[in-house]
């Protein structure tokens, strides 16, 4: 008999690795076309940065070269103009194209089956080119994500592919779009998989290998082999120096906070303006074009216009010595980042995490090597260090901070205090905020995203979405004889008991007959008081374990109003079996 089950055991093998091979092939197409995205979107800054700066026609354009504009004052319209611009194509075209790109592609992952609409892609990379070619203060790599993702996706559709399957092809979308943009394989893939994909698995994770190594690969070839940043020869001084990073990482987990929250206050403030969207795109342009101004005046540089890779080019040089310039740069880059996409802007937010970094690190490094020359490496190595620190808190991708970071160097002797730095930034953002900045984004409209892959199916299905409504009930003042009539009735063997609006407790078929109390008596000191509530926000890992505190089979589901529906333990574990199947 064992032996018959042997050819079914191979034959699911076969199957599974066949489609591991399908997929996997698929991902060349979206590695390709992610690499050429990457490369192209590069371009269309170029195109864009060269016209409203320089009233100039061409592609040509190096941003880690300072640059200053032919308009003299009047470049502070230039901002302006290009975020209006870019806000009025995604209202028409593609709303979900606005911000910084990384969440909806998270969001389409959770809550829509992997889908997006081809037409983001589109959008999404002329509004951020524009927003970024006219100097609004964001980077290009949530654009350059969403074009592999949408890629990736459309592909998965067009081929009828399942719910899984056009995920996966999302995230090697995404992996590859990363590991072209920044010149880092590995830490595209570390990215899809911290931050996009719901599990881990071989058929999930070699498709994004190969997407990754296509695009990077095609990367190398038109814009070279190199690391995306220079780091001066580094090596580790004195163990006394780990004290000092562990400082910078404390010091990057408030930043990230802060960098957050005024995002989001930021965008909260714009919304309730009672204003145009028009003329709110053109106020919050103006703003971020004086800033740049002003640092022009004061500094000889706008600094906070476009991704900023000159200013990181001449922070790892150890070309940036004062650490007033430094600190001024960091409030002015937090505060240009959060107008251009609280005005309608379109861009990522990785790179102004990366100028954070930077700034920071590097006051850190030039105050620590004043102080403790003989003890500190240069100022350029808490720079880099500051780097991953404030993406890791402001992303919570740890993982991808350091590992990208690695590759954009390729100094493996920054390693130790590169992963201590990024731990403890990671943990200060976790304790002290609970959120990133791409989940804050999503759970502000309601949708709550988990990063822990070890329950995935658990974390993705909200308890508003499967809870039974109109369900049955009983109060404390309800009598004995009216309750279990009602339990023999309904087939049920448990009801929620409500005073009123508020949930008290529970009621169970065997606690009446037990207590051999009268018909017409009430069952007020019979029912168990529990709190058996739980927000409609939650998900079925929350309810499950709210169910093995409370010691109860069934939970009322409640919202701003009060009781709104009802969930038990069977009704979960058919929701997670359906969702399991959908994948």
């Amino acid at each position: 008999m064992s032996n018959a089950r042997i050819p079914v055991s191979l034959s699911e093998e076969n199957y599974h690795l066949n489609k591991t091979i399908y997929v996997s092939l698929l991902s060349v197409l979206v590695g390709i076309v992610a690499g050429f995205g990457a490369i192209g979107f590069r371009y269309l800054i170029g195109f864009f940065h060269n016209l409203f700066f320089h009233g100039t026609l061409s592609f040509i354009y190096d941003s880690e070269v300072p640059f200053v504009s032919r308009w003299g004052f009047l470049v502070v319209l230039v901002p302006a103009a290009g975020i209006a611009l870019a806000n009025w194509i995604t209202e028409k075209w593609a709303p979900e194209a606005k911000g910084h790109g990384v969440p909806e592609v998270m969001v389409a992952v959770m809550e829509h089956r992997g889908v997006i609409r081809p037409v983001v892609a589109l959008i999404k990379s002329l509004a951020s080119a524009i927003s970024i070619g006219a100097g609004g203060s964001v980077g290009r790599e949530g654009p350059i994500v969403q074009i592999g993702a949408s890629f990736g996706s459309t592909l998965g559709q067009v081929l009828k592919l399942s719910p899984r399957e056009v995920i996966i092809l999302v995230g090697a979308g995404v992996a590859g779009s990363i590991g072209a943009t920044f010149n880092a394989p590995i830490g595209g893939i570390i990215f899809a998989i911290e931050l996009i994909l719901p599990e881990y698995s071989i058929m999930t994770i070699m498709p994004l290998v190969i997407s990754s190594t296509i695009a990077t690969h095609i990367s190398l070839l038109i814009l070279g082999n190199s690391p995306a940043f220079t780091l001066p020869m580094y090596q580790f001084v004195s163990s006394y120096e780990l004290s000092f990073y562990l400082v910078l990482g404390i010091l990057a987990g408030f930043v990230s906070i802060g960098f957050i929250a005024v995002l989001y206050r930021t965008e909260d403030f714009f919304d309730e303006l009672p204003l145009n969207s028009t003329v709110k795109a053109l106020a919050g342009g103006l703003l971020v074009g004086l800033i740049g101004y002003v640092l022009f005046l004061l500094f000889g540089e706008y600094y906070v216009f476009g991704v900023g890779y000159a200013f990181l080019t001449e922070v790892l040089a150890d070309s940036v010595p004062v650490v007033l310039l430094l600190a001024v740069l960091l409030v002015a880059k937090i505060a240009a980042n959060a107008l251009t996409l609280a005005a309608g802007g379109s861009g990522g937010i990785f790179a102004p995490s990366l100028f954070l970094g930077a700034a920071l690190g590097g006051a850190v490094g030039l105050t620590v090597n004043a102080l403790f020359p003989e003890l500190t490496a240069s100022p350029s190595a808490y720079a880099i260090v500051g780097m991953a620190a404030v993406v890791a808190g402001t992303t919570g991708a740890s993982l991808t901070a350091v590992i990208m970071i690695f590759e954009m160097t390729r100094n493996y002797e920054i390693m130790l205090p590169l992963m201590l730095s990024v731990v403890v930034a990671h943990f200060i953002t976790a304790k002290f905020y609970r959120e990133t900045i791409y989940t804050k984004k999503l759970t502000r409209r309601g949708i709550k995203i988990q990063l822990d892959k070890r329950i995935p199916v658990f974390r993705t299905v909200r308890l508003g979405d499967i809870m039974k409504t109109g369900f049955v009930s009983c109060s404390p003042v309800s009598r004995v004889g009216e309750v279990s009539r009602k339990m023999h009735e309904k087939a049920i063997g448990l009801l929620p008991v409500l005073d009123g609006q508020n949930v008290v407790g529970t009621v169970s078929y065997e606690e009446l007959f037990r207590s051999g109390c009268r018909e017409e008596e009430t069952i007020e000191k019979l029912f168990t008081p529990k709190d058996i509530t739980v927000d409609r926000n939650s998900d079925l890992y929350d309810a499950l374990n709210r169910m093995k505190k409370e010691r109860t089979n069934l939970l009322v589901v409640t919202d701003s109003s009060g009781a709104a529906g009802l969930v038990t333990r069977n009704m979960i574990i058919s929701s997670y079996l359906a969702k399991r199947e959908s994948l």
